[in-house]
């Protein structure tokens, strides 16, 4: 009889564990990355809104970049290059460049606000800079992307309304976001498609 109803009991514990993951593990969302080259690690936490930091709900998440170490086996983690904190918005793609010399991400809104516009960023390891994608090439209509070369992304911008609904590619050199105006040297050009 105790076997029985241990047999019985079995499943519905299982199902329960299951289900009854704490909020934060189903909502912590992480990304971690070392660098081509293996110079860098990058990492995004998930993380409440700064100013209210009681907030049960991770509605922001930070971007972290550390130095690997290699002192001895195992290799190591610096101190902190460099942190980004991003509120209201969730990252949804992460990647290195080919060349490590950029971390580029492209992000959604934690609240489902404008579901077409994925904000994306570019991190320079030279320049300790970010720099908003959108503000230089136009808003950014689709959270993934594609990195080619050493350091060229295509991106699907609009800039037709109603929004999100005439997405165009784009091909950028990465490198021209760090280099004096973005605006003047990008557009001018013109973008391959």
């Amino acid at each position: 009889m105790k076997y029985i109803t241990l047999a019985l009991l079995a499943p519905l514990i299982a199902f329960a564990q299951a289900n009854a993951a704490p909020k934060e593990q189903e909502s912590a969302g992480a990304w971690r990355a070392e660098s081509p080259d293996g110079s860098y690690s990058g990492a995004t936490r998930r993380m409440p809104a700064v100013d209210n930091p009681n907030k049960s709900e991770f509605d922001g998440f930070r971007l972290e970049i550390f130095p690997v170490q290699e002192k001895k086996t195992p290799k190591s983690l610096g101190e902190l290059y460099f942190a980004f904190d991003v509120e209201g918005r969730l990252p949804a793609e992460v990647k290195w460049t080919a060349d490590s010399k950029f971390l580029v991400f492209t992000t959604v809104s934690s609240g489902g606000h404008s579901p077409w516009h994925s904000t994306t960023y570019a991190f320079s390891v030279s320049a300790k800079k970010i720099v908003c994608v959108d503000d230089v090439i136009g808003p950014v209509v689709d959270s993934e992307f594609k990195l080619e070369g050493p350091h060229t992304g295509t991106f699907k911008i609009d800039k037709q309304l109603p929004a999100g609904e005439h997405p165009e590619p784009i091909k950028l050199d990465i490198s021209r976001l760090f280099s004096g105006d973005p605006k003047k040297k990008i557009e001018p050009a013109g973008a391959a498609k």
